[in-house]
């Protein structure tokens, strides 16, 4: 499966010449959607936000309630997700790339697929198709996603004990169900025909607590104001404001959100992952004329997918007396959409 990915700033492109591509973490994408020039970049993801809501016990989803807000920044998982995107080749990739204006840069890679799953799969990070529908409602949560898997597999490696793994399997999987299936519009079509590729900083399990890296952050307020900190999981931290007029410049991250209304973005950060856990062939294209030459060439002469043997189905007769005492659980969280 051939991708490709327009990207600005040269130096950002060439990164995939040393195999190494940035995912930019999606709590700074929904505060702040961005504005790129790429006609698809400015999505709202409504429903990643809806399955935040389930997940902290809001009814009425408001991003931007300064108490759900707090509940998303101090949360284990929320803060260290990160999502990029690339576009799989097909009879409409030149549509595709005329999308983009004329100072992006481009990379490409055949990826190696899972041959049950269908997806890529890394280390702390998969890939999947988006699937395009009319209304999220319509694709089924229950049963046999490929992406549940990938994202199991991805990382299984970090837990010695893997029921350990399960709560982190759930909160994951439920979220990627919301980033993996896109509702069109008049806007936003299958001319996309995105892959996209989620990653993780995972948190840990060490001595039967659950630990997770502090993220550096910077906070801006709606007059203009910065706080710099640090978020931590599960701890109200204290934010240094850049403002002259407090006689203290520190404050709690939980009056932040309260005194700024919850009107409040912070500053992106990224992810680097090593794509070549995922594929033999990856390049930098160059500028869109460059683009435009290899989606040609590469539809005359379109390579056959590459399958690689990432899992295993096994078919297990419940009736066994290993089976007996097994016990199963959801790896995934039933959204209300």
């Amino acid at each position: 499966m051939i991708l490709i990915r327009g990207i600005k700033g040269e130096a950002y492109a060439r990164k995939i010449e040393e195999g190494i591509v940035d995912c930019r973490d999606i709590l700074s994408a929904l505060l702040y959607p961005p504005q790129t020039g790429y006609e698809y970049s400015d999505y709202y993801e409504k429903n990643l936000v809806r399955a935040l809501a389930y997940l902290t016990g809001r009814q009425y989803p408001d991003l931007h309630d300064s108490e759900f807000l707090y509940s998303i920044l101090i949360d284990y998982y929320i803060p260290h997700i990160y999502v990029t995107y690339f576009h799989i080749l097909n009879s409409r990739s030149l549509e595709w790339l005329d999308k983009f204006e004329d100072d992006y840069y481009f990379i490409a890679m055949d990826v190696n697929l899972d041959r049950i799953t269908k997806t890529a799969i890394g280390n702390e990070f998969f890939g999947d198709k988006m699937t395009y529908v009319n209304n999220i409602c319509e694709s089924e949560q229950n049963g046999m996603n490929g992406f549940y898997v990938a994202c199991m597999c991805s990382i299984e490696d970090l837990f010695e004990n893997k029921n350990e793994m399960v709560p982190s399997l759930r909160v994951y999987n439920t979220l990627a169900f919301s980033l993996l299936h896109r509702e069109q519009d008049e806007k936003f079509t299958d001319i996309e025909n995105e892959f996209r590729i989620i990653a993780y900083d995972c948190p840990r399990v060490k001595n039967g607590k659950l630990i997770q890296i502090p993220r550096e952050t910077m906070i801006y307020g709606t007059y203009g104001i910065k706080y710099k900190g640090i978020l931590e999981a599960a701890t109200d931290t204290v934010f240094k404001s850049n403002s002259f007029a407090f006689s203290n410049p520190n404050k709690m991250l939980s009056s932040i959100l309260r005194d700024e209304h919850g009107g409040i973005t912070i500053d992106s950060k990224f992810k680097p992952i090593d794509i070549r856990k995922i594929s033999n062939d990856y390049r930098f294209l160059g500028g869109k004329a460059e683009c435009e030459k290899y989606i040609k060439e590469m539809l005359i002469r379109k390579p056959k997918e590459k399958y690689v043997n990432r899992t295993v189905l096994r078919k297990h007769n419940l009736n066994d007396e290993n089976m007996k005492d097994a016990k199963y659980v959801s790896s995934y969280e039933k959204v209300e959409y």
